[in-house]
């Protein structure tokens, strides 16, 4: 008190504290002694759950690190000093693949504005170049029926259909939001209502290894039961699982058959694609293809 400018005895401390418990109901904590200390107990937040949302930010693929660094600053402004110091001690955002797009937060306000008003919207989608720097992907604008914001794979995903039909069907998109640049809303109200009402994110994102667009088809794989989790973790409990040998499962799962997808069965090393028969000629043609690549090198 005295080192803002105010004097006051220490009764007046003690009854200022009793006002605050009483009559406001500020949660007040102390110790005892000549030496005591007073911190406000309960919080919106408890120090727990804050911990929580610090090292969720820290983690997050698409917040850029000077964001994220004023986003947690911001939090712990919240907190108390010494629950703060404690939040500088909490478990460490270890993220090599960090947005570097600044404009993030103004991608997620502007979309978010689209999907408001329930319009159009075009952009430029960027990629990087060899010199580490977000270019262009294309000289043409894209355009999209904006629907929603999807968070998966660590990343914000717009998700949203084509202008234009195809075979009286709207194609579904989706695009990473840091990706995106020059974003402009239309006058046009958006299309794909009746098709968005049937959609579901959990399973659109389960089915999309690293939410590559394309047609979902039923595949079937024969595995050794020490895989059965790996399954389970991709796609859910919603994968059929049969007996096929003694030492072999068959597992049924529907997924977009993209290139991250064969991969990662590869990867697995003990699972051999059943059918369709498309699918597993394409897992036959991308290990003759990788073959062909080191044989070439050496």
């Amino acid at each position: 008190m005295e080192s803002e400018g105010y004097s006051c005895s220490e009764d007046s401390i003690l009854r200022y504290i009793k006002q605050l418990r009483n009559e406001l109901g500020v949660d007040v904590i102390s110790s005892r002694g000549r030496n005591a200390r007073y911190f406000i107990g309960t919080r919106l937040l408890e120090k727990e759950e804050m911990k929580l949302i610090i090292d969720s930010v820290n983690a997050s693929n698409f917040i850029e690190k000077s964001i994220a660094t004023k986003m947690i600053d911001k939090l712990k402004s919240t907190m108390s000093a010494y629950d703060a110091e404690d939040l500088d001690r909490s478990v460490l955002g270890i993220n090599i693949a960090k947005a570097e797009n600044k404009k993030i937060l103004y991608n997620v306000n502007i979309i978010q504005e689209a999907l408001v008003k329930g319009v159009q919207i075009s952009f430029d989608y960027m990629g990087w170049d060899k010199n580490k720097k977000l270019v262009k992907k294309s000289e043409r604008r894209y355009n999209m029926n904006p629907w929603a914001l999807i968070w998966a794979n660590d990343r914000y995903y717009l998700y949203g259909y084509d202008i234009k039909e195809t075979d009286g069907v709207l194609s579904e998109r989706n695009y990473r939001v840091d990706k995106l640049d020059n974003i402009q809303l239309s006058d046009i109200p958006r299309e794909g209502k009746n098709q968005f009402r049937s959609f579901n994110a959990n399973t659109y994102v389960s089915r999309r290894m690293g939410m590559f667009s394309g047609k979902e088809q039923v595949i079937n794989v024969r595995i050794p039961e020490s895989l059965v989790g790996a399954f389970i973790d991709q796609f859910g409990k919603r994968i059929t699982i049969s007996e096929d040998s003694e030492d072999k499962l068959l597992v049924t799962f529907i997924a977009v058959p993209s290139v991250i997808l064969l991969g990662w069965l590869l990867g697995l090393k003990s699972v051999e694609v059943v059918e369709p028969q498309n699918v597993k000629e394409d897992i036959i043609n991308l290990l003759q293809h990788n073959m062909n690549f080191y044989e070439e090198k050496n």
